[in-house]
């Protein structure tokens, strides 16, 4: 099983393409998703990407990507000046034939929506940001290929292209997770994608998360004594094998309530609780709600402008 990928799907991740933005004057971007994580791709230019409390811009060059991976208001501004954020409006996207000249800064952004709390703690681990600088990947790298084909399919649009974009910003996505655990692999889930004791309990808890698991039986399947497992566990994830799996069951139970309208004796035996009373309490320690008001809640704000599609 890959573990990332059954994280991914089970934090009900929602994608919304922010689309190309061509800029053709002195403007500013504003971008508040409170509750997102995603990445701008700077196809033409040079972009300035201011944070809160900062007045110092991360500067962002042609294939340049930054990757966030907290939910933040940040602004992209087309020149090196702070003022210019006063000035920020949602820019239409317009044709190059209104112009006799090319575009101070054209951009591609995705974003991934987490769209109720708490989030899985692999989200926590991840850095707020993390710019991967276009001179920093290799010309045979996959996510070399993908900056390539994305600009040809900006640049040249055809049949299926808004397909083809969408697709490759997926794959991006994805690659981008992927580079970000390399680099931070001595700790936390980095670590623990490349520990091969850690990464087979982990297949085990995803794979059948309504199984009675006990830290004895999971630490007979990695060969390791009940103690020294937990305390590598905890070394590596922060929180107990136990802990771990209520949480990997709420969340499985999460993404049941907001695609099914199973009852709660049904949701609550998929996801290993002998009843549904058991269920809904640790439910509602974990969510703040109860599996009732979540599933209406959820259904209230589908209609609403902020959620993802």
């Amino acid at each position: 099983m890959d573990i990332l990928t059954d994280i991914l799907n089970t934090a009900g991740l929602r994608k919304r393409i922010l689309n190309q933005r061509s800029l053709y004057d002195e403007w500013s971007l504003t971008f508040p998703c409170p509750q997102s994580i995603g990445f701008h791709v700077v196809t033409q230019g040079t972009a300035y990407l201011w944070q809160p409390d900062n007045n110092q811009p991360i500067v962002l060059h042609k294939g340049d990507i930054a990757f966030a991976s907290r939910g933040m208001r940040h602004y992209i501004t087309t020149h090196n000046d702070i003022n210019l954020i006063n000035k920020d409006i949602d820019i239409p996207i317009l044709p190059d034939t209104k112009f006799n000249h090319l575009p101070i800064l054209s951009l591609v952004s995705g974003a991934y929506q987490l769209w109720h709390d708490p989030i899985h703690p692999l989200f926590s681990d991840l850095p707020s940001w993390q710019i991967i600088n276009t001179d920093s990947i290799s010309y045979n790298d996959s996510l070399q290929n993908c900056l390539h084909l994305l600009s040809n399919e900006i640049q040249s649009p055809a049949l299926g292209s808004e397909t083809i974009v969408s697709s490759v910003l997926d794959v991006m996505f994805n690659l981008i997770l992927r580079r970000v655990f390399d680099k931070n692999k001595d700790k936390g889930w980095g670590y623990s994608f490349n520990d091969p004791t850690i990464i087979k309990v982990l297949q085990l808890m995803h794979s059948e998360p309504s199984k009675d698991w006990t830290v004895e039986g999971l630490a007979q399947s990695v060969g390791l004594s009940r103690s020294g497992f937990a305390l590598k566990f905890k070394q590596v994830l922060g929180d107990t094998p136990l802990n771990y799996l209520t949480t990997l069951r709420i969340f499985k139970a999460t993404d049941i309530l907001n695609n099914t309208d199973y009852n709660l004796e049904k949701v609550a035996n998929l996801v290993g609780y002998g009843d549904a009373f058991s269920f809904s309490k640790t439910f509602k320690r974990l969510t703040g709600m109860s599996p009732k008001s979540f599933r209406q809640k959820n259904e209230a704000e589908k209609s609403l402008t902020w959620r993802f599609s």
